[in-house]
C-alpha cells in the first residue's frame, strides 16, 4: 500500500492511498466469504460458493462495490496510522481507479498549534479578597428580611405588605388567556416579582376590593405571545399581611444560627469567613477567565469548519436548555432573532471559534507544562462539586464521576487548568 499526502487549508489533509494486486486479491476474498452466507445457490454448499458464481448471482458490479467496501475501511485506518494522523471529522472519498484501487480521502485534522510569543511570559495577577463591613451588613439585613413575621391587618395595602390575590388576564376583546389567572396567589407588594406596574395597582386596595387595570407588557418579555401587549387584569384582594422584622442583637443571632450561646458578634465573624471564602472563589474564576482571554491571544492554528460547527451546536443545545429552564422556547428566540435579522448560527460562529482555539490552545499548554495532578486533587475536586448537594444525594452524584466516565474527564482538566494558572499567577501586593 503506498500513501501520499497533501497539506489543505484549514488544516485539511488529502491523503491518496493505492493498493497493490495482491492487497486486492485478499479483499476481494473477504468480499466472497461475506457475501456466501447472504445467498443459497443450489449445487453449492453454504460457504463453498466460488467468485464467479457469486458475481453471476450478485451480479459484477454489486460484488466488486463490496469489494471496495472492504477495502477502503480497511486500508482507510492503516494509512491514517501509518501516517500519524489525528482526524475530527469524517473523510470525502474520491475514488481514482478501481483495480487495483486508487483513492483520495479529504479529511480535517488536529491542527498545529502555536503560540505568537512564549507562554511563560503570560501572567495574570491575583488581587487580595477583602470584605467590608457594609457586606456583612447586608448579609444580615438578608437574614432579617428572610425572617420576617407577618400578622394579618386591616387597612390599605401599601409597599411591603404580603397580600394575596385572584387575577385573571383578558386579551381586548375579553378572551381569558392562557398564563395570566390564579387564585390566592401570594406576593410582596414592590418586589417587583410581577410585570412592571402590575404590583402598584394593588396599593391603596382594602381586603375584599376587586379592581379592573390594563397593563403593556414589557417589549422585551421572555415571551413572544406577550411582548408589547395590553392586558386586561381583573384582581380581588384576600389578605393583608403587614411584617414585623426582628432587632440585630444576640437574640437574633441565636435565632437564625439555632445556637443558644451565639452572640452578635459570633455571627458577623461567621458571615465574615464565608463571604472570604467566596470571594476568593470569585477571584479564582476571574483569574481563570482573564488567563484564558490571554490564551486566547496568542493561539495560532487553522482550524477545521467541522471543529467549528461542532462547537457551534454545542452552543445551540446549551441555550435551549437555558431557555428550557427559563420556560422559554427555542421556537420564540429563533423568531425574535429573525425580527432582529440575526442568524442564530452566524451569530454563534465568532463565540464557537473562540472557544475551539481556547480548548486547542489549553491542550497544547498541558502538552508543553505537564501539571501533575493527582487522584487525591480530583477526589478533592470532586467533593467540591458535590458538597452543595443534601447528603442522601452525594453518594449518587458520585457515581456520575467514576473512572473513565466523561464527567471525571472534565474534572481532570478542570483540574490541570487550576494548576496552570495557578503557574502562572502573581500576586498584587497593592491590594
Amino acid at each position: 500500500m503506498e500513501t501520499l499526502i497533501q497539506k489543505l487549508e484549514k488544516s485539511e489533509v488529502k491523503l491518496t492511498v493505492t493498493l497493490t494486486e495482491e492487497e486486492m486479491k485478499k479483499f476481494r476474498t473477504k468480499a466472497v466469504l461475506d457475501l456466501q452466507d447472504k445467498v443459497k445457490v443450489p449445487g453449492f454448499r453454504a460457504g463453498k460458493i466460488p467468485e464467479d458464481v457469486l458475481m453471476g448471482e450478485f451480479g459484477e458490479q454489486a460484488f466488486l462495490s463490496v469489494v471496495l467496501e472492504f477495502a477502503v475501511s480497511e486500508s482507510y485506518e492503516e494509512a491514517v496510522r501509518k501516517e500519524g494522523l489525528r482526524p475530527v471529522g469524517y473523510p470525502k472519498m474520491n475514488i481514482v481507479q478501481q483495480d487495483p484501487l486508487k483513492y483520495e480521502a479529504t479529511l480535517p485534522t488536529v491542527p498545529e498549534v502555536k503560540f505568537k510569543k512564549d507562554i511563560q511570559s503570560v501572567k495574570v495577577s491575583r488581587q487580595k479578597p477583602e470584605v467590608k463591613d457594609e457586606e456583612i451588613q447586608n448579609v444580615l439585613n438578608d437574614f432579617v428580611k428572610r425572617t420576617v413575621e407577618w400578622k394579618d391587618v386591616v387597612r390599605e395595602a401599601k409597599l411591603g405588605d404580603r397580600v394575596e390575590i385572584d387575577f385573571e388576564g383578558k386579551d381586548a376583546g375579553g378572551v381569558p388567556l392562557d398564563g395570566t389567572s390564579s387564585k390566592n396567589h401570594p406576593i410582596v407588594l414592590g418586589s417587583q416579582s410581577f410585570i412592571p406596574g402590575f404590583e402598584e395597582e394593588i396599593v391603596d386596595m382594602k381586603m375584599g376590593d376587586e379592581k379592573d387595570f390594563e397593563i403593556t407588557f414589557p417589549k422585551d418579555y421572555h415571551s413572544a405571545a406577550f411582548k408589547n401587549k395590553k392586558v386586561k387584569f381583573h384582581v380581588k384582594l384576600n389578605r393583608i399581611e403587614e411584617g414585623q422584622e426582628s432587632k440585630l442583637d444576640d437574640a437574633f443571632a441565636q435565632k437564625v444560627s439555632k445556637d443558644e450561646k451565639k452572640t452578635l458578634a459570633d455571627l458577623k465573624g461567621e458571615i465574615s469567613v464565608e463571604l472570604g471564602h467566596q470571594k476568593e472563589h470569585e477571584e479564582d474564576t476571574r483569574l481563570e477567565g482573564e488567563f484564558l482571554k490571554e490564551l486566547l491571544e496568542i493561539v495560532e492554528a487553522e482550524v477545521p469548519e467541522v471543529l467549528v460547527e461542532r462547537e457551534i451546536d454545542f452552543l445551540i443545545e446549551r441555550i435551549k436548555a437555558d431557555l428550557e429552564k427559563r420556560k422559554q422556547k427555542w421556537e420564540d428566540y429563533e423568531e425574535e432573532m429573525k425580527e432582529k435579522g440575526k442568524n442564530i448560527r452566524e451569530e454563534l460562529k465568532k463565540p464557537a471559534l473562540e472557544q475551539v482555539l481556547i480548548r486547542l490552545g489549553l491542550e497544547r499548554l498541558f502538552e508543553l507544562e505537564n501539571p501533575e495532578i493527582t487522584e487525591q486533587d480530583i477526589e478533592e475536586a470532586i467533593e467540591h462539586l458535590v458538597g452543595h448537594y443534601p447528603p442522601e444525594f452525594q453518594v449518587m452524584l458520585k457515581g456520575r464521576y467514576a473512572e473513565g466516565s466523561q464527567e471525571r474527564e472534565g474534572v481532570k482538566s478542570g483540574v490541570r487548568l487550576k494548576k496552570v494558572v495557578k503557574a502562572h499567577t502573581t500576586h498584587d501586593t497593592a491590594h
